[in-house]
């Protein structure tokens, strides 16, 4: 279930037992009424207002259980899924995709569209609004529209919810998107990529990111979250972790989509390494998923270039280290499919090392999955939409 509810959020008693209860039908823990005024010490009279509220605003549902006798048979309570749905618009390679999600993380509805690496705003702007009035129009009958996330890679001002570059289309710069969108497909809201995934990687595994947490991509292009205890770190503009230009004098005279030269990304990012990766591999694309097939089989330490960017962002990583000291770092993207590559990274990195007298951090290599992106950006929408109805009942 995305959208988790605690009590902090509500003000009077009542609006809080509704959150309660829907909470523990949520997340599976009570089927019954008898087992919601056990599990919550309520009174029978409260728990049978409660799940009336809760079941008239189709928040639950009451249907027949099997019998055990004589009698009528118990009623089984199950949260609605399809009560509130919500749109997620995300970058996937040289696309723009579109999933609609209901409560319990589904993909009921999913369009992608492709467009060139010079595509402008124009182009952009017509395929948000193209995928924004999609999957509203493909919501099921009695589904409530929480709103539409955008999750972004590159620069983006969350304040003022614009895209403001990416280096998969650089002539795009400062696309609106509450102007684009909210016509369509509002209330809007915007998120970096990286930090939507990291969230929903932290509510699948809570022990395993508590504390400091690190996500790291190495793909199409380099950008870094970080979490404690699973909630990202994200300023008010919005602006942050760009790893990816960072500037190294190593790299001097190489020219980024950012304007400047010397960035990271010159060096070690999917864009600016594939050209030479496809003089050796021709049958390579663009597709990162793909890529981390095609890549597991490629000697790709074979290419001195990969072992120079293997080398800076070990360092990178490490100075990033410095700065948050994490308990826990994730890899993903493509690059670390490899398995050489990857043990040559992980050895570099510790060669590196860290301050005396602390541990190095854990580092693991993930495979990117869109699911992780999908649900932690659509999980405030649903969160928030979720608790104004339970405020209504």
């Amino acid at each position: 279930m995305l959208a988790t509810t605690d009590e902090a959020p509500f003000a009077t008693p009542y609006e809080r037992d509704c959150a309660r209860v829907y909470g523990l039908v949520a997340r599976g823990l009570a089927h019954s009424r008898a087992e919601l005024s056990k599990a919550l010490e309520l009174r029978s009279t409260t728990t049978s207002r409660v799940v009336a509220d809760l079941a008239a605003r189709r928040l639950i549902l009451e249907v027949p259980g099997e019998t055990a006798g004589r009698g009528r048979p118990a009623a089984v309570l199950i949260a609605n899924p399809r009560r509130i749905g919500a749109s997620v618009i995300y970058v996937a390679s040289q696309s723009l995709s579109g999933a609609l999600v209901d409560l319990n993380g589904h993909i009921l509805e999913e369009r992608t569209i492709a467009l060139a690496p010079e595509a402008d705003n124009a182009a952009l702007a017509a395929a948000m609004a193209e995928l924004g009035g999609f999957l509203v129009a493909a919501m099921p009958r009695g589904m409530s529209h929480a709103g539409t996330a955008v999750s972004l890679s590159g620069l983006i001002d969350i304040r003022g919810r614009q895209w403001l570059m990416a280096s998969r289309w650089p002539k795009m710069r400062a696309l609106d998107i509450q102007a684009i969108l909210e016509p369509v497909a509002g209330p809007i809201e915007i998120c970096r990529n990286l930090d939507a995934e990291l969230r929903a990687r932290a509510a699948r595994e809570p022990k395993s990111f508590a504390g400091g947490a690190l996500l790291l991509h190495w793909g199409w292009g380099i950008g870094l979250a970080y979490a404690v205890d699973g909630e990202p770190f994200s300023p008010a503009g919005g602006s942050f972790g760009e790893i990816g230009h960072w500037r190294f004098s190593v790299l001097e005279g190489r020219r980024c989509g950012c304007g400047n030269t010397a960035c990271l990304e010159t060096g070690a990012a999917l864009w600016s390494l594939l050209p030479l990766l496809r003089r050796h591999w021709r049958s390579l694309g663009e597709d990162e998923a793909k890529l981390s097939e095609q890549f597991s089989n490629c000697d790709l330490l074979s290419l001195p270039e990969i072992d120079q960017a293997a080398r800076i962002l070990a360092r990178a990583l490490a100075n990033a280290c410095r700065l948050f000291f994490p308990n826990r770092i994730i890899v993903s993207g493509p690059f670390v499919a490899n398995a050489r590559l990857w043990a040559h990274f992980d050895a570099l990195f510790r060669t590196e090392g860290t301050l005396e007298g602390l541990a190095m951090p854990q580092l693991a290599s993930e495979r990117a999955d869109p699911n992780f992106e999908i649900h932690g950006a659509a999980a405030p929408l649903l969160r928030r939409a979720a608790e104004e109805l339970l405020r209504a009942a």
